[in-house]
């Protein structure tokens, strides 16, 4: 009997042992949460619209040519300011004024042909009193005269016609403003055959601006024309420029299944360091808030461990039922869960949020400005019983 005794024993003792090993060594840790909070505080808010656009001139007009031929001279080049009815381009006039002489020879040639067919008619109309010609005479001679005259007419449209384009062989600048395109060279041939070239490009005034936004149609019914622009440029990155918004054209554009409206921004550039063609990182003002209750965006977004989102129920039982629920039973869409630091315990807070900023939302019910709001969890890892050396947690670390 002794001997199965002693070997019960043994193993009993070796249970204990084993058992007090795993709750000195080999026990997992517990973990004791720390939490990262922000205070709710007043401060000013401003929602904004993200866009993308183009920098472009107000008024910006194509100065081509309605006659063909060689670009005899060049009087501007790029960034030249001219006036209205500065000349620009000469293109090369003799072949113009040939037309021009010879169409002055077709009216002296229809002037004298009206003038015989005159004597003509006059001859036999007066054959026709005496009895001596007859009526058919009479009106050939009317018919020749009538003839003439309408060939005059023409010979006199086709000199009109000739004197334009000998005028359209010098190009005239339209109105005041500054060349921002020169296409051509002085030599080259300009043909007008079937549509007027493009000589020129000509901006009229660079000191006012617009741009060219592509407002998504998510976010474009909260824009509205008057409303404050503010912009960079990948020149200027560190600068912001502002604008106001002009108009909203009704007509979509639809890119890659993006459908989006063009939303024009009126722009100052009295010192003319924004130049056509510049992309523009806009943001439409469309809402702004001065000292008003917000909490960070991170506490929208922060979820606790589940051992406090088990008792969230309970929490949320404490807040007014207006608050959780619309008539239906619909969570009403303006409310979010934020939770704050209650009694050293997370706490589930339905709250009431409006326009955001990006990194701060306006809390319009359910929060007070003395209450912490949790941003995110800070775990520490601890033994109770001891420090295992196997143990490769150590430190903290931080949990969204």
């Amino acid at each position: 009997m002794k001997g199965p005794l002693r070997g019960f024993l043994a193993l009993l003792v070796l249970a204990v042992v084993a058992v007090a090993a795993w709750a000195l060594f080999l026990r997992p840790p517990s973990q004791a949460y720390k939490f990262k909070t922000a205070p709710v505080a007043r401060r000013d808010i401003t929602a904004l619209v993200s866009a993308t656009g183009t920098l472009d001139s107000i008024i910006k007009v194509l100065i081509g040519s309605q006659v063909s031929g060689r670009l005899q001279k060049l009087y501007v080049d790029f960034n030249d300011r001219v006036k209205k009815g500065q000349v620009l381009a000469q293109i090369e006039p003799s072949t113009f004024r040939a037309r021009v002489d010879e169409a002055n020879a077709q009216i002296a040639k229809a002037r004298a042909n009206v003038a015989d067919t005159q004597r003509t008619l006059k001859r036999s109309q007066e054959l026709f009193n005496e009895r001596i010609g007859t009526q058919a005479d009479l009106d050939t001679a009317r018919t020749k005269l009538q003839l003439a005259e309408a060939d005059a007419k023409q010979a006199a449209a086709t000199l009109n016609q000739a004197k334009i384009d000998l005028q359209n062989t010098t190009i005239f600048s339209p109105i005041d403003g500054v060349i921002i395109a020169r296409n051509v060279s002085e030599g080259q041939t300009v043909a007008a055959s079937l549509s007027a070239p493009t000589l020129f490009t000509l901006a009229d005034d660079l000191s006012r601006l617009w741009i060219v936004a592509n407002v998504d149609e998510a976010d474009v019914g909260q824009v509205a024309e008057g409303q404050d622009v503010n912009f960079t440029v990948d020149a200027f990155p560190q600068t912001v420029f502002s604008g106001k918004v002009q108009l909203i054209r009704n007509s979509p554009i639809t890119l890659q299944g993006v459908v989006t409206y063009e939303t024009i921004v009126q722009v100052d550039n009295p010192g003319q360091r924004l130049r056509p063609g510049m992309t523009a990182n806009v943001g439409i003002v469309v809402a702004k808030k001065k000292q008003v209750l917000s909490v960070p965006n991170a506490a929208l977004r922060y979820r606790p461990p589940e051992e406090f989102t088990a008792k969230a129920e309970a929490d949320e039982a404490a807040q007014p039922v207006s608050e959780k629920k619309k008539p239906g039973g619909k969570k009403q869409k303006s409310h979010v869960t934020v939770w704050i630091l209650r009694n050293e315990r997370p706490a589930a807070v339905r709250v009431k949020v409006g326009v955001t900023d990006g990194s701060y939302a306006e809390v319009k019910e359910g929060l007070e400005e003395r209450n912490l709001v949790i941003v995110a969890t800070q775990t520490s890892v601890s033994n109770p019983s001891g420090t295992n050396p196997l143990d490769p947690q150590k430190g903290k670390k931080l949990l969204p």
